[in-house]
């Protein structure tokens, strides 16, 4: 490889930074609403503290702890492993940290020294040491492994990633040696299978700029747990070597949270490379792997270890020659084979997805060849994600933020706290509701789940997926198409549990007959038999998830099931439920448009609308046509209807157009609110290529408003699009302002669209130290909520309406 590709690893397209890098704003902080609001707040802070200090005392966790507040880490990278594998963190200055491994749960651990990559250089001539050292720039513990006491100066660390990719460049010393280190997750688009993997490979670079050949030595070590001493001695710990042919695998089994999981490293004896393994105590000095290395530039095999050792590392060690000015490479891989699984309540067990492809009796082995499938592939991925990201990256016409954007946002598709599992009959036993359609979905492509935010601990949190659906449906749509024919099954469920609601202490049901559910459950309970953690609100009352649904059951029909005339039946007979159901108890006034119920009954949840309302009056309209259109399909008749539209858009327009936005709702109070979601039915409808009967010009004219007033009059335009004001509208939404900028690219208003989600990308990934973190919100002065979050993946809404204009 020549020094030129080297430096175009690090410098291409992608988010970069150094070792030491400083961001213009290093400490934002959790929100906190301001005082005059929170004084209004204080009945409703008074029962969420009551309920999480319940839900403590008999075991669980609330579904928003708002004692325990998710703070960022300032280091983070790419994250590795496949979609709904689970997933482990990167620190961008080397190393490994915050494993997701638990079905629905993001642990927040810092970087471990036990799990490092390792470099060490050895003349070759008189086999002296000239560099040995961590391959990271991270400051760890004095006490743990004291004897790996060498790591890189700041200054000699480059990192660039790109997801499922990343480049990490190591400069080691005065001894001419470069490192660079490409990791790599097979999350492909279209690939239901590879893309589910536990795996990450990383391809190793060594470039030698020196006059002497030399011996280098690249050692990955792994400890048993995720770095949460909860489980760091829950079970006994066993380790494997395991070898065929050239490849050399160590595994390293143990379990977390009581589910066995097995550790494995792989590399290959190619090209020269000797391989070696060895265990060693990951609370111990570390001096003998250390020493080895220094000494002999490999590690020797021994078992000096307590016999039924608790706590165990692993080590495997590649050693080769490098020509004065030349290069060598190398792979590993690393995976985590945790096949069966279970929430937190353990009603019922679950099989990975990647079952279906690697299982059976024998998890060493199954583990390692999990090790071998990426070393004999690598190559091929790196094609195929090549291929899908390249007509972005060469696209100069486009920002250089955005062709970053548009694929770094997507690493919560893997670090979502995602879960992908396949098809068990004995579902039907607790969920008598699954249909065949469904179960006929879910045998070939399995069922699908991630949390609303790391510290939501909600699963498949239906308003947010409206907009996150965008890079499922782009990418993958079988599992968008999964999840939503799960929603169809949850139209007719009926939990007559009750609950009393946060926000204003009344007793609800659980779940109510013909309505949504908000969400899919708790990961700390069982999701899927227990949906509906959210109880801040009465989600029954709820308005935008019902007409979400059908406006998602057109698209899904139209843009993935080839025309589908069962599953078209099928969404009709959900959608009739709920469109008749919405005509008759929410359009009290009979003018065919709904109205809002005068509390905080949408997404924005403590934000009240009342009468008609933008946002969800644009909602109607929009679920009303995709009905319409879902009837013409079938062939059945859509007089009424399409009466009842005609009408909803005179009231929708009489009631809240006043010459240049659409009003927030009817209040007189609220008249000079410029909401930036306010056409986002119109978004949707535009989206799929279906008529909006508003005038182009209406349309323009409101995102020309949201523009001036939401954008560029809040922080200058440096944060995105502020929702409007009041707690949660005094906030950026970042999924909002990304699928504000779809619109407006709809529109070919491209400018004004790239300008209002540049700075709020510049601000979540530049100026505050928030990357592969994305927060729901963010504020003009340095305040985020809920880390890592499913909205913003609707980025690759504007993506749908580059591609849409690219084709006509």
């Amino acid at each position: 490889m020549s020094f030129e590709h080297r430096d175009r690893m690090l410098e291409g397209i992608g988010w970069k930074a150094r070792g030491d890098r400083v961001p213009e704003f290093p400490n934002p902080r959790p929100f906190f609403p301001r005082l005059k609001h929170s004084i209004k707040l204080i009945p409703l802070f008074v029962r969420v503290a009551l309920h999480t200090f319940v839900e403590w005392w008999n075991g669980r966790e609330a579904f928003i702890d708002i004692f325990n507040v998710f703070r960022h880490f300032t280091y983070t990278g790419v994250p590795l492993g496949g979609i709904g594998s689970g997933s482990i963190g990167t620190d961008f200055r080397g190393g490994f940290n915050r494993f997701s491994i638990i079905p629905g749960i993001k642990e927040q651990t810092e970087t471990q020294k036990c799990n490092q990559f390792i470099a060490s250089v050895h003349s070759k001539k008189t086999f002296e040491l000239i560099y040995q050292s961590i391959l990271s720039c991270a400051e760890f513990p004095a006490t743990v492994l004291p004897k790996w006491d060498t790591t890189i100066p700041a200054e000699d660390v480059r990192y660039r990633g790109l997801f499922p990719r990343g480049w990490q460049e190591f400069r080691l010393g005065s001894s001419g040696i470069t490192v660079v280190i490409e990791s790599l997750s097979s999350v492909i688009p279209g690939d239901y299978s590879d893309s589910s993997l536990p795996l990450a490979n990383f391809d190793f670079h060594v470039f030698n700029d020196s006059p002497e050949e030399v011996e280098v030595s690249i050692t990955l070590a792994f400890r048993n747990g995720t770095g949460n001493r909860k489980w760091n001695d829950e079970h006994l710990c066993q380790s494997q070597k395991v070898q065929r042919d050239t490849m050399v695998v160590r595994t390293l089994s143990h379990t977390v949270k009581g589910m066995p999981v097995t550790y494995a490293i792989g590399t290959e004896e190619k090209n020269g490379a000797k391989v070696t393994t060895c265990l060693f105590d990951p609370n111990g000095t570390g001096g003998r792997l250390w020493s080895d290395l220094e000494a002999y530039g490999h590690l020797s095999s021994y078992d000096h270890l307590p016999p039924k050792p608790k706590e165990l590392g692993i080590a495997v060690c590649s050693s080769f020659f490098v020509p004065p000015d030349g290069s060598h490479t190398t792979q590993f891989s690393l995976s985590w084979y945790m096949p069966q699984v279970h929430f937190g309540t353990a009603e019922r067990f679950y099989n990975r997805r990647y079952c279906r492809f690697f299982n059976g009796p024998d998890a060493d082995e199954v583990a390692a060849s999990i090790c071998r499938h990426g070393l004999q592939n690598m190559s091929k991925w790196q094609e195929a994600i090549e291929k899908w990201q390249t007509p972005v990256i060469n696209d100069e016409k486009l920002p250089d933020w955005y062709r970053s954007a548009i694929f770094n946002e997507l690493y919560y598709i893997v670090d979502g706290s995602t879960v992908w599992f396949e098809y068990d009959p004995e579902w039907k036993t607790d969920e008598s509701l699954i249909s065949e359609h469904t179960e006929k979905h879910f045998k070939e492509y399995g069922r699908f789940g991630y949390m609303e935010s790391w510290e939501y601990f909600m699963l498949n949190t239906y308003d947010v997926h409206f907009y996150s659906s965008w890079a499922i449906l782009k990418n993958w749509p079988q599992i968008e198409m999964s999840m939503q024919l799960d929603f169809a099954d949850q139209v007719d469920r009926i939990d007559n549990g009750t609950a009393t609601s946060l926000a204003d202490g009344e007793q609800m049901s659980i779940k109510s007959y013909d309505r949504i559910p908000h969400d899919m459950g708790h990961p700390m309970a069982d999701p899927w038999l227990h949906t509906n953690a959210y109880i801040l609100h009465d989600t029954g009352c709820w308005k935008d998830l019902n007409l979400k649904f059908v406006i998602s059951c057109y698209r899904d029909w139209k843009m993935i099931s080839n025309g589908d005339q069962e599953i078209l039946e099928f969404f009709i007979g959900k959608c009739t439920k709920i469109v008749d159901g919405a005509l008759e108890s929410w359009d009290k006034d009979q003018d065919g448009m709904i109205e809002n119920d005068g509390f905080a009954d949408q997404t924005y949840d403590v934000w009240k609308m009342t009468g008609t309302s933008a946002y969800c009056g644009s909602l109607w309209l929009a679920a009303l046509t995709c009905y319409i259109q879902m009837l013409k399909k079938a062939g059945s008749p859509t007089k009424y209807y399409d009466e009842k539209l005609l009408m909803a858009y005179e009231a929708y327009t009489t009631k809240l157009w006043n010459g240049k936005f659409f009003k927030f709702d009817e209040l007189p109070d609220n008249s000079k609110i410029v909401m930036a979601d306010q056409l986002c039915g119109f978004w949707a409808l535009t989206a799929m290529d279906e008529p909006v009967q508003v005038s182009e010009e209406k349309m323009k004219s409101a995102l020309e408003t949201i523009f001036k007033y939401n954008v560029q009059m809040y922080d200058g335009g440096k944060c995105g699009a502020v929702n409007g004001y009041f707690i949660q509208s005094e906030e950026v939404w970042a999924g909002i302002t990304y699928a504000l900028s779809a619109m407006m690219i709809e529109k070919g208003m491209d400018e004004m669209a790239f300008k209002t989600s540049e700075g709020l990308f510049d601000s979540i990934w530049n100026r505050f130290p928030l990357q592969f973190q994305t927060p729901e919100a963010i504020t003009s002065d340095g305040m985020y909520r809920a880390l890592g979050y499913m909205r913003p993946l609707s980025i690759w809404a504007i993506q749908h309406a580059l591609e849409k204009r690219n084709r006509k």
